[in-house]
């Protein structure tokens, strides 16, 4: 914490110490990897934030990266968290593009390499390297980007289902509609713009299980698919037999497997009880069925405390999912489909459901899921932040509009846009949803690839945002600060501010496209005129 700084209006409070500064950088720089600085006002005037910047780098060598580098957000608190979420993400990128940058050259590819932005835009390695926090939700992003080049829709709602999770985005004229308050990570809301959508825990891979009513549930919990797992280790098929023979009835799905993912070597500073160990132990041969596990821990399934080596990444839990469904209807035939089948008959069985009629209701719960969830994404969209608590209310109207008991009334939401599927499992749940709505279905012929496609065709796009605000006193206005990302200048002239700010936007939005690797740059330029207008 430096005293100094500048106004409200961008106006110099006072100078900062910079000596106090460089002593304060020298005294931590064996201990940091990164710099981040962010000024109160800086929003209003960044030239102490390039101060800094400069002293910082000069005196330690290290990268620096300023709020107003980041983020044209007002609010402080908001500048800090992108600031400092950036700097701390800065090792961990450059360790990644090295990386990659190793990998492109062993197989011998010569080529710039850019990094997907979480607009779906494109930015270089260099720029990305100093900007990471610029490649938060790029992944989704890229999907919606490829979903519009392969559906050739500007206009659409872009539903991408994946293994874990579903992501639901909106493209208005060949973009992607951004959140206007900054992206939020884990309790940090940042100033950082990127695509605005809506996750649900909705995939391929969600576990199908039951609950202790006996209805059946889909996800949010991942399994890998019983048939990877058979594929991976053959032996699993007659351990799913042996489940399938005995056809013992439990309060849980005993058709589920457990395995190392990693080896809990070199782990430091975490406890780990001696249930824990004993399971650790009983997996090191290989993968084991709940209730083999269980036997071998010296415990019940249902006692089990697998959750936390879950959590840390140290085994992984298989079960059935639907990616074992479309094994079993043919859709998808890359891995084992006996075993799909198995797991599909032991759960089945235990439910009192034919296989056929499991897997119906499966894929119909999994359209049920999807399709209040495109609802309630469109209607938290249009309403205010202090609004949405009230989408609660909708829930039953919206679970009406879909399954109707009623014969005395009828409920209907309406997309006014088409829904474009991507990701693998998308067209199996995608068309009655679309129907729900009244609209039409797309999913592309290469729609398990749209990531990839966003990613090769995304654009590199610079923006600039330049503020002028009127300075007033009790005579009324005197003058005009404008404040650009770059620079700050008052003048006592309207058009004179007008015309510095349309100069700085261009030069600044020109030279940041060019940073992130443009070479042909076309500007298009707009102006918001805010003034009170008093005529009749």
């Amino acid at each position: 914490m430096v005293p100094g700084g500048h106004g409200q209006q961008g106006q110099v409070v006072s100078e900062p110490d910079w000596d106090e500064l460089e002593k304060a950088v020298l005294a931590c720089k064996s201990r940091v990897d990164a710099f981040g600085v962010a000024e109160y006002w800086g929003i209003r005037n960044p030239n102490f934030e390039r101060m800094a910047k400069k002293i910082i780098r000069e005196a330690t060598g290290l990268p620096v990266v300023c709020a107003h580098e980041t983020t044209m957000e007002i609010n402080s608190l908001k500048r800090a968290a992108t600031v400092l979420l950036n700097a701390r993400l800065i090792p961990l990128t450059d360790e990644l593009i090295k990386a990659v940058k190793i990998a492109l050259k062993d197989m011998g590819i010569k080529a710039p390499l850019m990094i997907v932005r979480g607009d779906g835009s494109l930015m270089s390695e260099g720029f990305a390297v100093e900007h990471p926090v610029e490649t938060l939700l790029s992944g989704p992003a890229s999907s919606v980007v490829g979903g519009m080049k392969l559906s050739g829709r500007d206009d659409c709602i872009v539903v991408d289902m994946g293994g874990t999770t579903s992501d639901i985005a909106v493209a208005r004229h060949g973009r992607t509609t951004l959140v206007k308050d900054g992206v939020e990570i884990g309790e940090w809301r940042t100033g950082t713009c990127a695509i605005e959508l809506k996750t649900i825990g909705l995939g391929g891979d969600s576990l199908i299980s039951f609950d202790k009513a006996e209805r059946i549930t889909i996800g949010p919990q991942r399994a890998v698919p019983l048939s990877w797992l058979g594929h991976r280790w053959p032996y699993i098929i007659e351990e799913l037999e042996k489940i399938y023979e005995t056809g013992k009835r439990s309060s849980i799905s005993l058709g589920e497997f457990f395995f190392i993912v990693k080896k809990p070597n070199g782990i430091e500073n975490i406890y780990f009880t001696a249930e824990e160990e004993r399971i650790i132990d009983a997996l090191r041969e290989g993968p084991r069925s709940i209730e083999d596990l269980a036997n071998s821990v010296g415990t019940k399934p249902y006692f089990m405390q697998t959750r936390r080596l879950e959590s840390l990444g140290l085994i992984g839990r298989a079960g059935f999912t639907p990616t074992d469904i479309m094994h079993i209807t043919g859709e998808f035939s890359a891995w084992d489909v006996e075993c799909a089948r198995l797991g599909g008959e032991i759960l089945a069985r235990r439910l009192g459901f034919s296989l056929h009629d499991l897997t119906a209701c499966v894929n119909r719960l999994m359209v049920k899921k999807l399709y209040p969830a495109i609802v309630q994404y469109l209607l938290e969209k249009n309403w205010k932040r202090a609004e949405r608590n009230s989408i609660k209310d909708f829930e039953k109207i919206i679970d009406l509009s879909f399954d109707n008991p009623y014969d005395e009334i009828e409920c209907f939401f309406i997309a006014p846009m088409p829904l474009v599927g991507i990701g693998a499992p998308v067209h199996l749940y995608l068309e009655p949803v679309a129907r729900a709505l009244g609209t039409q279905a797309i999913v592309p012929p290469d729609a398990g690839v749209a990531n990839a496609v966003g990613a090769i065709t995304g654009s590199i796009i610079g923006e600039e945002v330049v503020v002028v605000r009127p300075n007033y006193e009790v005579s009324g206005i005197t003058g005009y600060s404008c404040h650009s990302s770059r620079d700050y200048f008052e003048t006592q002239e309207y058009d004179v501010a007008l015309a510095w700010a349309r100069q700085e936007a261009i030069r600044n939005a020109k030279e940041k496209a060019i940073r992130m690797g443009a070479i042909d740059v076309d500007i298009d330029l707009e102006s918001h005129d805010r003034r009170g207008d008093t005529r009749e």
